[in-house]
């Protein structure tokens, strides 16, 4: 049994990582930033997971867990709750007033506070609760239904309602509510549905025809809107829209509703192997970003047509306007296996998690893994340009698997490894199988927006260059930061209009200018 603690990183890549370990294997598949500074995270263990001097024992197969830390990463509370059988909690937000609601399946029963949870007679059954800022369960309900299903979102709205997402293969029963794909072969739906902050149901909708269709993520937009996404593999309705996937492999799809649960539009996007979108965040204008997984072509409108590498998974970054139109599409990735797993955005910042394996490039910036798989977080602007790309290193395997972003534009990632995970220099070891980490990034590499008005006007000559270069306007008494491209402090000058960069190996690198109140974040080539 190990009590681990959070250790602050002396180099520019994170500020700090708390490792969660235990005898068996431990996940962290789900992560939420808090307006109060600290976070809150999610997963599964087996065994024993002592974390801080709070300690659980699991009951049989996996158990879920929950932690919340404060601000300076100390352990608040621990929640965990299971069953002989295997138990998750795939699901997370924080609501208005500060409480936590959090999703899950559960099998057959699940002890939940004072709540006892019933899967209603079919084996596995899920969850939806609410906890107070201190832990404790306000309320927690059951969802049955007969055949495969999962909750894979959950997300707060404004006025405390919860809105969340999945996929159900007969039915699910959100009382008084039910949903029933009328299909007894196999056939799985989608749905999304709303409840209000006593977890009393207030609409659902589903979506299917023949054969799989599945939400993946979820995400707010403004008004109370929702964008759902996640793959279809044959005929899918959303309303009065059809789609047909291109072959039985899976398509992407991307799905919007009002407020009150009424459709909006949906768009679909493939080709002619596997395509999948895993996750979403929204924009403050309405727009939809998307990552996920794809292999060969993937047709996103007339204009984006996207192609990986190889027969390999590559990841890729979309994003939508309002009215679900494309603006952009990026394919991520090399010959090997990518994959993008979580993204969000705030303040113009987009970043993405997920797993590569070899060589991944983005924009001038570069990072290996030999053959072993990887976690990586990439950091681009609100047009899809590249602004950092940070690798986790493991020994065997790593999965950045979750991340948010909160205040001040905090990107925290939390994930599971193999062995050793490495961040930056310190190296952490799990007891079992697995082990699993939360970490933040250093606030270097996402520097806090600038408004229109206090961005300087600057620009650097020339631009690629060779080792010196000059700011513009000229004779201004500049203070300059040099950073490479995973956010590492090079070299800063003061009272300066030069940028000297000789000995430096060839790339992308991030100059932050700054005068009086005033920056400007320039990227600058040196050939």
């Amino acid at each position: 049994m190990a009590i681990l603690l959070p250790f602050a990183l002396g180099a520019q890549s994170w500020s700090w990582v708390a490792p969660v370990d235990g005898s068996g294997g431990e996940s962290c598949i789900v992560l939420q930033a808090l307006e109060s500074g600290g976070l809150t995270a999610g997963g599964a263990f087996t065994g024993n997971l002592a974390v801080q001097g709070w300690e659980a024992q699991a009951m049989g197969g996996d158990d879920l867990y929950l932690l919340r830390l404060g601000a300076d990463q100390q352990l608040l509370w621990g929640l965990a709750a299971g069953s002989p059988q295997d138990d998750e909690v795939s699901a997370l937000a924080e609501l208005p007033d500060g409480d936590i609601a959090f999703a899950g399946a559960f099998w057959f029963e699940l002890q939940l506070g004072d709540t006892l949870l019933s899967s209603g007679g079919a084996p596995r059954g899920l969850f939806i609760a609410r906890l107070n800022p201190e832990g404790q369960v306000r309320w927690a309900r059951s969802i049955p239904g007969q055949g495969l299903k999962n909750i894979t979102g959950l997300l707060a709205r404004p006025d405390g309602s919860l809105a969340f997402t999945g996929y159900f293969e007969q039915n699910l029963d959100l009382a008084p509510l039910f949903l029933d794909s009328e299909r007894d072969d196999g056939s799985t739906f989608a749905f999304v549905a709303a409840l209000n902050g006593q977890g009393e149901s207030l609409w659902a909708q589903q979506a299917g025809h023949s054969n799989d269709t599945r939400a993946n993520a979820i995400a707010l937009l403004p008004e109370g809107a929702l964008a759902i996404g996640g793959f279809f593999n044959d005929t899918t309705r959303f309303g009065d829209t059809r789609f047909t996937a291109n072959t039985f492999d899976p398509d992407v799809f991307l799905a919007s509703y009002a407020e009150d649960g009424s459709f909006r539009w949906a768009r679909k996007a493939g080709g002619v192997v596997d395509d999948e979108i895993r996750a979403l965040a929204g924009g403050p204008d309405g727009s939809v970003y998307a990552t996920g997984n794809m292999v060969g072509v993937m047709a996103v409108s007339e204009d984006i047509v996207l192609e990986t590498l190889s027969g390999n998974p590559n990841f890729f970054l979309l994003k939508y306007n309002a009215e679900g139109e494309p603006l952009y599409g990026r394919t991520l990735g090399n010959a090997q296996i990518q994959q993008g797993l979580d993204i969000d955005e705030q303040e113009g910042l987009v970043a993405i998690s997920g797993t590569f394996t070899g060589a991944l490039e983005i924009d001038g910036r570069a990072i290996s893994s030999g053959g072993t798989p990887h976690g990586f977080v990439a950091g681009f602007n609100a047009d899809g340009e590249g602004r950092w790309l940070v690798p986790v290193p493991a020994n065997v395997a790593l999965v950045a698997s979750c991340l948010d972003i909160g205040p001040e534009r905090r990107v925290l990632i939390g994930g599971s490894y193999a062995q050793t995970a490495t961040f930056d220099e310190e190296a952490i070891s799990c007891t079992g199988n697995t082990g699993a980490f939360i970490g933040q990034l250093a606030p270097s590499l996402t520097p806090a927006v600038q408004t229109p008005g206090q961005e300087l006007k600057v620009a650097v000559f020339p631009n690629p260059g060779s080792g010196h270069f000059r700011l513009q306007p000229a004779g201004m008494p500049y203070a300059v930061r040099l950073y490479d491209g995973l956010g590492r402090l090079l070299r800063q000058w003061e009272d300066t209009d030069q940028l000297r960069m000789e000995g430096l190996p060839g790339g992308w690198y991030m100059v932050v200018v700054s005068l009086g109140n005033k920056t400007k974040v320039l990227r600058v080539q040196m050939r």
